[in-house]
């Protein structure tokens, strides 16, 4: 949790190609960060976890995205995988993960799903998507729920980041508009790197 605050910039890893992912993750690295998640719908994820863990070990936390079952959980503890997010909300996943000591992250969209994950264990929540709601109503759920941790996933991008962690949240999850599809096909490394400080430098 400490390091998720810390630099509360996590990108998410989604299909990116599994021949470029060490490229990928070191760029990201370089760049500063210290939480990565990668979705488990990613071709290779589960080797894309085992390999990042191995190689990088306690220098950053990574976690496995678009959990959908125990079937998926159990394949990314076994890759390594230190936590777990779903789009969703699912009671028994959330008390599966939880049971085996991992932090779990579930999908929520309202205030019910938020005090309902919380009580079945999950230490953080995802808001998703978090751009149809807005950082608006991250501050005002942030009132009565104060003890609730929330990420804020989907369609935030670094000009708007800033606002839901003045909002409350905690921390940010970026795909496609921090991890640039041109510079992933072009091979640039130093642009991805150079985009992912600006992207932390913009919630400093």
């Amino acid at each position: 949790m400490e390091l998720f605050s810390k630099v509360p910039i996590i990108p998410v890893l989604r299909k990116i190609p599994y021949d470029k992912s060490e490229a990928i993750i070191q760029s990201l690295i370089d760049g500063g960060i210290k939480v990565i998640e990668i979705t488990m719908d990613t071709d290779k994820a589960v080797e894309m976890i085992r390999e990042t863990k191995m190689k990088y070990g306690a220098e950053i936390l990574v976690g496995a995205g678009t959990v959908m079952s125990q079937v998926d959980c159990d394949h990314a503890i076994e890759a390594g995988a230190e936590f777990i997010v779903s789009p969703h909300f699912d009671v028994n996943l959330t008390k599966y993960a939880v049971s085996l000591g991992l932090l779990v992250i579930p999908g929520v969209f309202t205030p019910s799903e938020m005090v309902q994950a919380t009580q079945y264990g999950a230490e953080m929540v995802k808001v998703f998507p978090a751009s149809v709601l807005g950082p608006q109503f991250i501050k005002d759920v942030k009132g009565p729920l104060s003890n609730v941790s929330i990420m804020c996933t989907g369609g935030i991008t670094k000009e708007t980041a800033q606002s839901y962690l003045q909002a409350g949240a905690v921390a940010i999850g970026a795909g496609g508009s921090l991890l640039n599809s041109s510079f992933i096909e072009n091979n640039d490394w130093d642009a991805l790197t150079a985009e992912v400080v600006e992207w932390i430098n913009a919630v400093k």
